[in-house]
Parts: C-alpha cells; sequence; structure tokens
C-alpha cells in the first residue's frame, strides 16, 4: 500500500480497516465504527504569514469497533490546521509511507522569503485541489516581456508544491496574455530556482539569484521566438482545426457498434460523445474567445483557443477551481497543444 489520498469520512473509515488489515491485524469484513484518530497535540511547524494554515506529520491510530485504539505503523497522516493554535477538527489530507517527508507551508515561505529578498515581488498565492496543492507566485522587473499584436506576455514565476506527494516542489514561469489572461505554465522546465522530492531526505537548492534570473530570461526568449513564429504562420480550415484539437484532449475516431431492428452493425469512424462536445466548445473558444479577433487564421490563434477553452470555458470551471489549468490535466493539454503547434510550424 503506497500514499492513500483522502477525500471524505467514508475514505478514512475504508482507510482505518485497510491499514489494520496491512499490519496483519485480526480483522473481520466490516467494521463501520472504525475510523482513523490522529494525534493533535503536536505544534505545527511556524510560517512566514503568508499562509492562514500549516500541515504537519501527525501519528495515526484506529479507533476499533470495540473502543480500543491501536497504533498504525510504518504511515503517518498529513494534517492541516490553522497557524494560530491547535484545532480540534483534524483535517486529514493524505496518509503517506513514513519514508516520505512533509515540505510544509513555513519551507515554501521560507523559499519565497529569500527570493523577495533578492529582488522578486510578491503577485499571488493560494491552495488548490481541497488544499492538496499550494503555490505561491513572484515577479521580477528584469524578466523579459513581450509586446505585440495589442497585447503584453507577462512572465510570473511560479513555486508550486503538494502535501500529497503528487507535486515535488518546483519553480518553473507562468505566462500570461494580457488581452484575455489565459495562461501558460512552461512545465518542461520545473527546475528553474530549485526541486525537491518529497522523501525523507528531501532538500531545496536555489540559485544564485543571476543565474536564475538569466535561465529564466533565456527560456522566456526562447518562447517568445517560438510565439512570433506561431503568429506569423497561416493555419485554418474546419479539418485542419478538428485534427489539431483532437490531438490536443487526445480524441480519436473510431468504429462504435450500434443497434438498429436488433442487428448490430458499425459505424463510420467518430469521436465519442465526450469528445464530440470538447471539440465543439474549443471550436467556440477559438472564435469567440477574447483577443481571437486580433489574431488571425495562424497556429498562434489555435493554440489560444485551447488555452482559452482550458481556462475560461464555463465546462471547466472545476478544472479551474481545482488548479487542473495551472498543474494537472487541462496543463498537460495546454503543452501537447504547444507541442503540436510548434511541430506544424516547422513542416507549413
Amino acid at each position: 500500500m503506497n500514499n492513500l489520498n483522502v477525500n471524505n469520512d467514508d475514505d478514512l473509515k475504508k482507510l482505518a480497516l485497510e491499514l489494520m488489515k496491512a499490519q496483519d491485524a485480526e480483522v473481520i469484513e466490516e467494521i463501520p465504527e472504525a475510523k482513523i484518530v490522529p494525534d493533535l497535540t503536536q505544534e505545527p511547524d511556524e510560517t512566514t504569514g503568508i499562509f492562514a494554515h500549516e500541515v504537519e506529520s501527525v501519528q495515526l491510530w484506529v479507533q476499533w469497533h470495540d473502543g480500543t485504539y491501536h497504533k498504525v505503523n510504518g504511515y503517518h497522516g498529513v494534517n492541516r490546521r490553522p497557524v494560530d493554535g491547535l484545532s480540534s477538527t483534524p483535517e486529514i489530507l493524505h496518509i503517506a509511507p513514513d519514508t516520505s517527508s512533509i515540505i510544509g507551508m513555513g519551507e515554501i515561505e521560507s523559499i519565497a522569503e529569500q527570493l523577495l529578498d533578492a529582488g522578486y515581488q510578491y503577485h499571488n498565492h493560494g491552495e488548490l485541489k481541497n488544499n492538496k496543492w499550494l503555490f505561491i507566485e513572484l515577479e521580477h522587473p528584469d524578466l523579459p516581456k513581450m509586446h505585440f499584436n495589442g497585447t503584453s506576455l507577462v512572465p510570473k514565476m511560479f513555486l508550486g508544491s503538494s502535501h500529497d506527494g503528487t507535486l515535488a516542489l518546483k519553480s518553473t514561469v507562468k505566462i500570461v496574455d494580457t488581452i484575455c489572461y489565459n495562461t501558460f505554465m512552461m512545465n518542461h522546465r520545473s527546475d528553474l530556482l530549485f526541486k525537491a522530492k518529497h522523501t525523507r531526505n528531501a532538500t531545496y537548492r536555489i540559485k544564485e539569484y543571476k543565474q536564475g534570473i538569466a535561465d529564466a530570461s533565456d527560456l522566456l526568449n526562447q518562447y517568445y521566438d517560438q510565439v512570433d513564429k506561431l503568429s506569423n504562420t497561416q493555419f485554418g480550415g474546419k479539418q485542419n482545426l478538428e485534427k489539431y484539437f483532437a490531438t490536443t484532449i487526445g480524441a480519436k475516431k473510431m468504429e462504435r457498434t450500434r443497434k438498429h431492428n436488433g442487428q448490430e452493425y458499425k459505424t463510420e469512424p467518430m469521436f465519442s460523445g465526450k469528445h464530440e462536445n470538447q471539440i465543439s466548445q474549443l471550436f467556440e473558444s477559438y472564435q469567440d474567445g477574447a483577443g481571437q479577433d486580433k489574431r488571425g487564421s495562424t497556429l498562434w490563434s489555435a493554440f489560444s483557443g485551447v488555452t482559452d477553452w482550458c481556462d475560461n470555458h464555463p465546462a471547466n470551471e472545476k478544472s479551474v477551481q481545482l488548479g487542473t489549468n495551472l498543474i494537472g490535466n487541462r496543463a498537460r493539454q495546454k503543452q501537447t497543444a504547444w507541442d503540436f503547434a510548434n511541430s506544424l510550424a516547422d513542416v507549413i
């Protein structure tokens, strides 16, 4: 049993049973009264005040059906609570093996403070995915911007981490298109300032300030050159755009089995209903998204249609709330769209 995600009380009850089984405890199949009880007597790590909560590693106990308590060995709980004191209500975000460690809010705040002292400026912070992911965004006046076609591309330095082990402590660049505020995470470079994994010996390193700025500037200038190429490469037509959008979301046309008068038959290759709807939504964003009227029939317009769909389409409201447009499925789709657009630009 590896990392275990916790979403509600029912999950905790199931995990209590699983944890006891993993320890070869004498159990019966159904014990609805079993629950996980964290030890909340430990003091949380100090933070610098950016976040109002901290996470801590807590010993877990299972309260059994007969009222007795059993210590859970080999696993710890990741508990979230206010920094201004003890909380009587546990918020277990995650259960992890003792071989893993927590990179807490205090640690990422400490990194941010060092960067602020080095000349970066605070922009934003938040928590995502039911408080399991956290991020801090910083700006710096020396990072290059791109101005063209009535808009500006503005970079933000993005510091992110997670409490459930799904996202290593990382730093990368987030690009904001100011005409529409669509975003793009440059996830293929996650080590601009530091990177660390959630292991017992996790450490982070902060690059020398000037080197970090130089590396980010080089990456941004390469990105802007690619944007210039995409914005000057003509691309359009329903079939071309359909293929582009389908590739972005991983949709493929397949024969479907249907029945008519009791007889089965194969349809012509077609997208699934879900993918058909998403491609239709992508066409809407391509045609009507903010700033699209200034981009023309170009690869940049096609890519911007994807970012608009990921960030702004009502169908993706939950994805935006959970932050998958920054780090997750929607971010991966943006990266696919970016890579495909650049490969097309090389052959058109």
